[in-house]
């Protein structure tokens, strides 16, 4: 199939990523000061996430896609690089289940471009019996063409200074709010947009995964941190919830903006949660026996 330049499904959020695994990731919880700052109420619960869809808007975050099953959003993935043929997409594993199957998804860019996927490559460390193998949650899918409507190639980050760097996390799926967490109401489905938030990473390659960037998410009261800090990184800081997991983790490089992990799991979605991402600056040989193409950054 040939790109189709036209979204006409609706969104429809599920609560885990396809329930193929325990631990999935999900789009953005975030703090209740922002949601009712942003216009957020009992009357208007969708309107609290305007800052949030604006920042996943950003120019340098074109590269994020959304997998979609035909009736909703499941998953998340970012484009990573095209050779003459095709475009590489990175993404998690458990996304695809068993069967390693490209075509349970079409892939839609941020842009509205749908893409069939004709391969998927899962992580060789990851197996979704066992926890502890979380992160090397990724997948490498290979599209049908070229991407072309999502920015400069981005760059993957190649360095190993993760630790208490900040991280903006970006993805399709549910929405929520630190007190009450997730819930179909923060979500206009009409929309068809992503959503961003920030926060800093707490632990790296620690008790809570190996390979593992860990965050937390602490409350404006200070009163619910897990690790480091116990205030929150400022206004838009926000946690995994349920939905987009294999979307990106980025962080703001010399070189520019770069991928420094891929979204994976949450323990929960309100405050206090912590969330785990996939490392990516130890996998670059991984990802470029796959696509060789790739950028990087330190």
């Amino acid at each position: 199939m040939r790109p189709v330049t036209t979204q006409t499904v609706a969104i429809a959020l599920i609560a885990l990523c396809l329930g193929l695994t325990p631990r999935s990731g999900g789009a953005v919880v975030i703090l209740d000061s922002t949601w009712q700052a942003q216009g957020g109420s009992d009357a208007s619960p969708a309107a609290g996430f305007t800052a949030h869809v604006a920042l996943a808007m950003e120019p340098q975050f074109a590269a994020i896609f959304g997998l979609h099953d035909g009736t909703s959003y499941g998953g998340s993935a970012t484009w990573i690089g095209n050779d003459s043929d095709h475009g590489y997409l990175l993404t998690a594993a458990h996304n695809f289940g068993a069967d390693a199957d490209p075509a349970a998804w079409l892939y839609w860019s941020r842009e509205g471009t749908a893409y069939e996927g004709i391969a998927v490559h899962i992580h060789p460390g990851y197996d979704p019996e066992d926890d502890s193998t979380s992160g090397y949650d990724m997948a490498i899918v290979i599209l049908d063409a070229p991407v072309t409507d999502a920015g400069r190639q981005p760059r993957l980050y190649a360095g190993r200074d993760e630790l208490g760097r900040v991280v903006t996390i970006t993805g399709y799926g549910s929405r929520g709010t630190g007190s009450s967490g997730e819930a179909d109401d923060y979500y206009d489905f009409e929309g068809e947009t992503p959503a961003a938030a920030r926060n800093i990473v707490d632990e790296v390659d620690g008790e809570n995964g190996s390979n593992s960037l860990i965050i937390d998410f602490d409350s404006e009261a200070g009163d619910a941190s897990v690790l480091g800090d116990a205030n929150p990184l400022d206004d838009m800081e926000g946690i995994l919830g349920s939905g987009d997991s294999g979307g990106a983790s980025w962080i703001e490089t010399r070189q520019g903006w770069a991928i420094v992990a891929t979204n994976t799991w949450g323990d929960d979605s309100v405050y206090g949660s912590i969330s785990g991402l996939s490392r990516i600056s130890t996998q670059l040989d991984w990802i470029a026996s796959i696509y060789p193409g790739i950028r990087t950054a330190e």
